[in-house]
């Protein structure tokens, strides 16, 4: 995922105004709160609506990964993980019922600390509805994820990197912002060995530019309007006009 190899080798902040540090840069990240914008989809809490929710959050994450992840080679390595050990879970935050957020965490997490270690494995976890707030997110499902990884993988195994249409980092452009940005809140579970494989593969050769720095250039160049088109785009499932 975008910008993956700065944040996976540390846990999501504990505390949203505590920064996200990249051990690579040495640069912080510090997640600003901001109330939802009109171009976060929520869905209403309908029983009925459910399956369409799901199927839109599912299609949208998709189209996100094939458009924007894989189509502007943000991740060089996404292409490769999209294998049969790769899965979008898509949940409802309010779900009591059981196969809500913390059943499926807690499958996933000891799905992928058990995947062979030769054979990438990721997941991602989507909310079909709520946690359109920034703050509320970091302290919510992605502390819960973490404490979930750390009990279930000694916090070694599986790594969180926490997407979401509104993720805001003091310091970053908006553009730039948009590395950590996902359709519908996100939670992506990955684990260290494949980290490794996939700094091993792009660093093997010195002169190779750094993912970081190639991604903030490559969005400041199309420039915060054109994004919010796409994301907007990626939302609707409408065609690129």
């Amino acid at each position: 995922m975008s910008r993956f190899l700065e944040r996976a080798r540390v846990a999501a902040s504990r505390d949203a105004s505590s920064s996200l540090a990249s051990p690579a840069s040495a640069r912080a990240r510090r997640p600003r709160a901001r109330r939802a914008a009109a171009s976060v989809k929520t869905v209403g809490a309908s029983r009925q609506s459910d399956g369409a929710a799901a199927r839109d959050a599912r299609d949208a994450t998709t189209r996100w990964l094939t458009d924007v992840i894989v189509g502007m080679n943000l991740c060089p390595f996404a292409r490769a993980s999209m294998t049969k050990t790769f899965a979008i879970e898509v949940v409802r935050d309010d779900d009591d019922d059981g196969g809500g957020y913390g059943d499926v965490l807690a499958r996933e997490t000891r799905r992928l600390a058990a995947c062979a270690r030769d054979e990438s494995a990721t997941t991602l976890i989507v909310f079909a509805n709520g946690w359109d707030d920034w703050d509320g997110f970091m302290r919510g499902p992605v502390r819960e994820a973490e404490d979930a990884c750390a009990a279930t993988t000694d916090g070694e195994t599986v790594t969180v990197v926490p997407f979401h249409p509104l993720a805001t980092f003091d310091g970053e452009s908006e553009a730039s912002n948009y590395t950590s940005r996902s359709p519908f809140p996100t939670i992506h579970l990955l684990r260290a060995c494949d980290i490794e494989r996939a700094e091993d593969t792009w660093y093997r050769l010195e002169e190779r530019e750094d993912i970081r720095e190639r991604n903030a250039e490559y969005l400041e160049a199309l420039g915060v309007n054109e994004l919010r088109r796409l994301w907007a785009r990626i939302v609707a499932n409408d065609a690129p006009t």
